[in-house]
């Protein structure tokens, strides 16, 4: 217990530059989930503070748990969604990226079911009026389940 009591007192701005890279480290092995990033930038913080005035360790882990808990509720409710591109969940999800998009009616719609072609693909349709659509009209993507497409008349 001794040691450890003497490895607080003796803690300095290159410990806690230390502990800041090696929790970076930890944020950047586990996939970016933010998580780790906060404590980090706590202890980056109390890093530059401690080269300006220098604090006892009580002081300094206290404002590291301070600073951790605020930058942890703040980064999580305003910085995440903004590194998330505006909510943008759907980068690899295929299906979800098909919804907005426009195609065209390939084969007429008999008893509201057909063909759409979007880019170089054909692909099942269904209207989701239940319309007989005819070829050559352009439709919007409204939903996809599995392989097809629900559609409206654009």
């Amino acid at each position: 217990m001794a040691e450890v009591y003497d490895f607080l007192m003796q803690m300095d701005a290159w410990h806690w530059l230390i502990i800041a890279a090696a929790l970076l480290v930890l944020e950047l092995l586990s996939g970016g989930t933010t998580y780790v990033l906060w404590p980090s930038a706590a202890a980056f913080a109390i890093s530059l503070v401690h080269f300006i005035l220098p604090m006892g360790w009580q002081v300094e882990w206290g404002l590291f748990a301070f600073l951790t808990l605020v930058l942890t509720v703040v980064g999580s409710a305003y910085i995440r969604p903004l590194l998330n591109k505006g909510g943008q969940t759907d980068l690899n999800d295929k299906a979800a990226r098909l919804i907005g998009q426009s195609a065209e009616i390939s084969h007429d719609f008999i008893n509201g079911a057909g063909r759409v072609r979007l880019g170089d693909t054909q692909w099942q349709a269904v209207s989701d009026t239940g319309d007989n659509l005819k070829a050559g009209h352009k439709v919007k993507i409204k939903s996809v389940n599995g392989v097809t497409l629900t559609v409206v008349p654009a």
